[in-house]
């Protein structure tokens, strides 16, 4: 049975849209600091889209933040705002909100690019996080 009834939404132009996912972020016992977990590279080049992080138990401390951040080399492009996680609802994804500074090449991967996640944790945490991750809609470009 063919599938006539597809078609790329409008503005996508025919790209290919790709869940690109952390698998579980190996958080440990969190604590007051600032952690940091590769989540990978993609070897076609590729736009990233949007993003969500998600948690079976999000930690519960003073504050949780987390950010995504685009890495070449050494180099780090923070591409979203710190987002809150700090008490968010068991299993309800949060949508990471893009940086309106970003170029279109600062939100393109290539395969010398990888992604990270950077979490920052401030006072006592009281409530471990559990089942942490971290979804990218990525659009093949070539």
């Amino acid at each position: 049975m063919p599938l006539n009834f597809f078609a790329p939404k409008p503005g996508r132009f025919g790209t290919l849209p790709v869940p690109f996912q952390s698998g579980r972020l190996n958080t440990g016992t969190l604590a007051a600091g600032t952690v940091t977990h590769n989540i990978g590279s993609f070897s076609p080049k590729a736009y990233i889209n949007r993003a969500l992080v998600c948690a079976e138990t999000f930690p519960v401390a003073t504050t949780c933040t987390v950010a995504l951040v685009k890495m070449t080399g050494a180099t780090a492009v923070t591409l979203t705002d710190a987002i809150s996680i700090n008490s968010g609802t068991a299993n309800t994804p949060i949508a990471f909100t893009f940086l309106s500074t970003l170029t279109e090449a600062n939100r393109t991967l290539t395969s010398a690019d990888s992604l990270r996640v950077t979490m920052v944790t401030a006072g006592s945490v009281t409530t471990q996080p559990d089942d942490v991750t971290v979804t990218v809609e990525l659009l093949v470009e070539e």
